[in-house]
């Protein structure tokens, strides 16, 4: 009966440690070319945008990746930017870390009068000089996100992220939204012909919007499926 008894506890404990294992996910599941497919916020199926819809990522052994998306194809007359890059890694066989662009606001509000500090265009005192007014509202970081990896099977990934709003909005993961961005050309022509990528001046309104959204949590669910190159 004692045999028996060990056993069973011997044979529990070797299904736990199995399931345990299946938990951990190791460097070589992850690499290859992965297309977003879906997007949970806080639980609610997301509707993709077009630049969502057509995000991929590229996961190279060499600890480098490739984040896809049209975000920013139609400036420059077209030949905006398709391609991004950072580094990514693995640890604990639980988290998967990917560095990103990710933008912090820090407009300055005027004492006297809460609104929102601007430069204006000496040629035209009413005209606000919006390149080097963003300039001053946005610092750019090049900083690590950390994802809990829920899914990580042969064709399917699945991560959770956990992050202020505008953590996640305002930074180039898996395709921001253009509507949040701004091109602000820094040499003469128009605006299809040369430009930088910053998020949108932040105005009085814009400003406590933004400021809401960095002191608000979402929880986002990204699933990738991976496709052959």
């Amino acid at each position: 009966m004692k045999k028996a008894y060990y056993l069973l506890i011997l044979l529990f404990s070797l299904s736990l440690f199995s399931s345990c294992e299946k938990d951990k996910y190791s460097e070589g599941d992850i690499t290859g070319l992965w297309k977003q497919e879906s997007i949970t916020v806080d639980g609610v199926p997301a509707t993709l945008s077009p630049e969502e819809a057509s995000c991929k990522l590229l996961i190279e052994p060499n600890g480098i990746y490739r984040s896809y998306h049209t975000t920013f194809k139609n400036y420059n007359k077209g030949n905006g930017p398709v391609s991004f890059y950072g580094t990514w890694s693995i640890t604990d066989g639980k988290w998967a870390n990917f560095t990103v662009d990710k933008w912090k606001m820090i407009a300055a509000l005027a004492g006297d009068s809460n609104k929102v500090s601007l430069t204006y265009k000496s040629s035209a005192p009413t005209v606000i000089d919006t390149v080097s007014s963003v300039q001053k509202q946005w610092k750019k970081y090049h900083i690590q996100t950390r994802f809990t990896i829920l899914r990580l099977s042969g064709d399917e990934m699945e991560l959770r992220l956990k992050t202020f709003i505008a953590e996640k909005k305002y930074a180039l993961l898996f395709a921001p939204a253009p509507s949040d961005f701004i091109e602000v050309v820094l040499n003469k022509g128009t605006a299809s012909e040369s430009g930088t990528y910053l998020p949108k001046l932040v105005t009085d309104q814009r400003y406590w919007e933004i400021t809401k959204e960095y002191q608000t949590l979402s929880t986002y669910v990204f699933k990738f499926k991976k496709e052959s190159y």
